[in-house]
């Protein structure tokens, strides 16, 4: 497979977006499903974007509205001390969520995270983008697939017959948006090997 390069997504920072062959050439059982997610992909933490951590801070009440009792409360256990630098981010930075209980600070003892509970009308969408990406990521500016996490909703099959545009639709247009699933899906078909 040649070298797939995406110019007409949604991510202005990354003008000229690679493409990892692995996430065209992966396969999925039939049975795989994004809606059967377990919450497995949270089990350390995820990196947010600095905007998206103050967006998450301003919405602490209602945060913690949906939190049970296993989950840290306190706002300043919620995240690390330090971003680190990362292009893969708009701002080029990004922070990691605190990891409590074995899992990601947000993600509640039936294994649901409370941001996604607590975004409504008032408070927007507190989800982080990578996090309703996954699988789908960016990596080195790059995009891919994570690490597989789960078989019955995102872990690559060989054996599988559906490819990651039928499991990840609705990832992939989060990500890249219609125009840029479209140039993907045109680039592939020219050269799917």
């Amino acid at each position: 497979m040649t070298d797939i390069v995406l110019r007409r997504h949604r991510l202005t920072h990354l003008p000229e977006l690679r493409v990892e062959p692995s996430m065209l050439t992966a396969r999925f059982a039939a049975d795989c499903s994004m809606s059967r997610c377990t919450g497995r992909c949270c089990a350390h933490g995820v990196y947010v974007e600095l905007a998206e951590r103050e967006a998450i801070l301003d919405n602490a009440a209602a945060i913690q509205a949906q939190m049970d009792a296993s989950q840290a409360r306190n706002p300043a256990e919620w995240f690390d001390p330090e971003p680190i630098e990362d292009a893969d981010f708009v701002s080029g930075r990004a922070v990691g969520t605190a990891e409590v209980n074995g899992g990601c600070v947000f993600l509640n003892e039936a294994g649901r995270c409370v941001l996604q509970k607590a975004s409504t009308i008032q408070t927007g969408n507190l989800k982080p983008f990578f996090c309703v990406a996954f699988p789908v990521t960016i990596d080195k500016g790059a995009l891919c697939l994570d690490d597989p996490r789960a078989v019955d909703c995102c872990t690559p099959d060989p054996g599988g017959q559906r490819t990651v545009f039928d499991l990840c639709a609705r990832e992939l247009d989060h990500v890249l948006g219609a125009d840029g699933v479209g140039e993907l899906r045109r680039l592939f078909s020219r050269d799917p090997e």
